[in-house]
C-alpha cells in the first residue's frame, strides 16, 4: 500500500471511529475494535515512511495529537454544558 492510500485509509478509519464512538460510546466493543484497526494503520504508516526515509514524524504526529486533543474536548463538552443545570436551586 502506498503512503497516500494509507493516509486516506487512516483518515477514513479515524472518521469511522469518531462516528461509532459518538453513537455507541467509547467503551463499546465496536469502537475499541475500530480503534485497534486505526492503530494498525498508524503503525503501518510509521513503518512504511521510516523504511522509505521520509518519516514525517513531526507534522503527522502533531496532527494526530491535535486530533486527540479536540476529540477529548468534544467528548467532555456535554458534561460542561450540563453543569449549570446540576444545581439544586429548583428543588
Amino acid at each position: 500500500m502506498r503512503i497516500v492510500e494509507l493516509e486516506e485509509a487512516i483518515n477514513e478509519k479515524r472518521a469511522e471511529m469518531i462516528e461509532i464512538g459518538m453513537e455507541k460510546g467509547l467503551s463499546c466493543e465496536e469502537t475499541i475494535v475500530c480503534s485497534q484497526e486505526l492503530d494498525r494503520l498508524l503503525n503501518d504508516h510509521r513503518r512504511l515512511t521510516a523504511r522509505q526515509g521520509r518519516f514525517k514524524s513531526t507534522s503527522f504526529h502533531e496532527e494526530f495529537l491535535t486530533f486527540i486533543f479536540h476529540l477529548q474536548r468534544l467528548i467532555m463538552r456535554p458534561n460542561r454544558l450540563l453543569l449549570p443545570y446540576k444545581s439544586n436551586r429548583f428543588s
